[in-house]
């Protein structure tokens, strides 16, 4: 529900540095990240995911930019990126 609120965070702080910092720390690579997202606060993020998901409700320019869109809005388009990734662990995606 944040896609009209504003963000506030300090100068080169978003999501995708949040996410970094942690991969760093548990020594991971974001190749194995699957990261799904809605708005424009994801962008960098998704970018930054080895696998990058929108769900169907987001906006049109994420959708655009990910390597698939699930057929479920909000919640239900998170557990279908689930079942997919415990039926299949993306493979039909190529990942």
């Amino acid at each position: 529900m944040n896609k009209d609120a504003l963000m506030v965070l300090p100068s080169g702080i978003n999501k995708a540095t949040g996410l970094a910092a942690a991969l760093d720390e548990m020594q991971l690579s974001s190749e194995n990240v699957v990261g799904i997202g809605d708005a424009e606060n994801d962008h960098d993020f998704l970018n930054f995911c080895g696998c990058s998901v929108a769900v169907a409700n987001a906006l049109p320019t994420l959708k655009e930019r990910v390597d698939f869109v699930t057929n479920g809005s909000r919640g239900d388009g998170v557990i279908e990126l689930i079942e997919k990734l415990i039926t299949s662990d993306l493979a039909e995606f190529g990942h």
